[in-house]
């Protein structure tokens, strides 16, 4: 098993680089942490905030004509305005002495080509950790209109507490849709082609769904200890991303459980309308198996009410497909058996007082308007599939439900230990709706002070109770359940004011 102690702490352990001290602009340059394609990526002093980051410095030839420049600029600045906790945060995006750079948040630990090169495969739980929360990066990119084009391992982060970070937002924007790569240039890297769906070797323009391509590609480099496509050249390898197929996942991994060699499967499918329509579909499957993989002793018990993934049921639009037809059926997780304790620590077990009882015999039904769908999720009370339904309606009349629905779900992942981390990213979703009404500002604070209370964080819940959310408390409704959230998390810190002693655990049950 994969222990976070069992990751680096620093990214450079795998090379021993030239240590060179030198400034640009702000940046006082510590040591070069490596290079690609595109740039090389410096460790940096950001002297006016006293901060380290990651500088990365274009290459030049990527800098010489200004329609590249100005690209550059706008769409790195729009990867700068990503806040999730699974992307490396873009900090400022500038130019001094002539070279271009990002400086982008500095991940400690490694990447995911230096682990795999290092201890080869991770075992099945911390490889649905990592797959789970790159695919809660790329939601949050996709909907901010965002498409990365450049995921493969070497742009995934895994920090020494085994956090995930996707890297080079921004940076991998240069190579815009309808563009396209030439790989036949001199120089070009390997590691792009190894990962590039066939739509964005063909020139096509690019959507989310390529980026799922890129991440089904990893994931079965992750999963065997090679990618899919291997060859002489980046052309060989680009041909075979267009016509071949890769050996079946089955075959070279027989010990997996089916219903991950068929997420696999969905993403390297070569059509994007036959793969995951969307990350928050992907997103949805991995918590399911996730899930089975917590309260299962053995890969039959995983697959003991499996039902094959559906083919995708295209809307109208043609743009995202029906949950409930492409997602593992809800009974594979009703397992035999309590959930196993000594799992690791990507799947602790979870005091079952803390958690709802998930209803598992109630049929999600697809609904005529985003409102209705809302109102079916609501009876069926604390089932997250339910409300993952509503945020498939995408038209802007649809938005107040959708945003309805996922303060709902950010209200029951509080009061799941292990679903902490989705309840800060769905809090960082609300928080974004804050200039349309304040309301979402106070939510999502609250919900915040609540999280750091139950973590055991008291000083940090009691700053955001003190200063933040000071004169945003009225825009909390008495009976409001992010209200109630304040109010416990005043209770947690009153209580632990002069002594911190850990995690508290949240109450029994989602507030009203």
């Amino acid at each position: 098993m994969t222990e976070p102690s069992d990751l680096p702490t620093d990214s450079t352990e795998a090379e021993n680089h030239e240590a060179t001290v030198r400034t640009l602009g702000d940046f006082r340059l510590l040591r070069k942490l490596g290079q690609g394609g595109m740039a090389e990526v410096w460790l940096a002093e950001q002297v006016s905030l006293s901060r380290r980051v990651a500088l990365k410095l274009l290459k030049q030839e990527l800098m010489r004509e200004e329609k590249y420049v100005s690209r550059f600029q706008r769409e790195a600045s729009a990867a700068g305005g990503l806040n999730h906790p699974n992307i490396a945060q873009v900090h400022t995006v500038g130019e001094a002495e002539g070279q271009h750079y990002i400086a982008q948040e500095y991940v400690k630990g490694m990447t995911l080509k230096q682990f795999l090169r290092k201890k080869g495969p991770p075992e099945l739980p911390f490889a649905l950790h990592i797959i789970r929360q790159v695919a809660s990066a790329l939601k949050a990119a996709a909907d901010a209109g965002i498409v990365h084009r450049d995921i493969k391992p070497e742009n995934i982060m895994l920090t020494g507490k085994g956090e995930v970070k996707v890297a080079d937002f921004g940076l991998a924007q240069l190579y815009g849709p309808g563009e396209g790569v030439d790989i036949t240039q001199e120089g070009m890297t390997m590691g792009t082609p190894l990962y590039m769906s066939p739509e964005q070797i063909h020139g096509q323009k690019l959507d989310p769904r390529s980026d799922l391509y890129s991440l089904g590609v990893t994931c079965y480099h992750m999963l065997t200890g090679r990618p899919p496509f291997e060859g002489a050249n980046a052309m060989a390898i680009a041909v075979k991303h267009i016509h071949e197929e890769p050996t079946p996942l089955g075959n070279l991994r027989p010990d997996l459980p089916k219903p991950v060699i068929q997420i696999v499967d969905r993403m390297l499918r070569k059509e994007p309308n036959d793969r995951y329509q969307s990350a928050g579909n992907l997103l949805a499957d991995v918590r399911r198996v996730q899930k089975a993989v917590r309260g299962a002793t053995s890969v039959e018990e995983i697959e003991l009410a499996n039902a094959p993934v559906a083919q995708p049921v295209q809307s109208g639009r043609g743009q995202l497909s029906r949950r409930t037809a492409i997602g593992l059926t809800a009974t594979l997780f009703v397992l035999a058996g309590a959930v196993s304790a000594g799992v690791g620590w990507v799947t602790r077990p979870v005091d079952p007082l803390t958690v709802p009882p998930r209803p598992s015999d109630e049929t999600i039904v697809r609904k005529g308007s985003a409102q209705e769908q809302f109102i079916h999720a609501m009876v069926l009370a604390n089932n997250e599939d339910a409300f993952l339904e509503v945020l498939t309606w995408q038209e802007k009349s649809d938005r107040e439900w959708v945003r309805k629905a996922e303060e709902q779900l950010a209200l029951m992942y509080l009061q799941d230990p292990d679903r902490w981390s989705d309840a800060e990213a769905m809090l960082t979703t609300i928080e974004s709706y804050a200039s349309e009404n304040e309301r979402y500002k106070a939510e999502a604070l609250a919900g915040r002070a609540a999280l750091l209370a139950y973590q055991g964080a008291h000083q940090q819940s009691r700053n955001i109770q003190d200063s933040q959310l000071a004169s945003l408390q009225e825009k909390l409704p008495p009976q409001s359940p992010f209200r109630r959230l304040l109010n416990e998390a005043r209770h947690l810190t009153d209580q632990n004011r002069n002594n911190s002693r850990g995690p508290s655990k949240p109450p029994a049950g989602p507030a009203p």
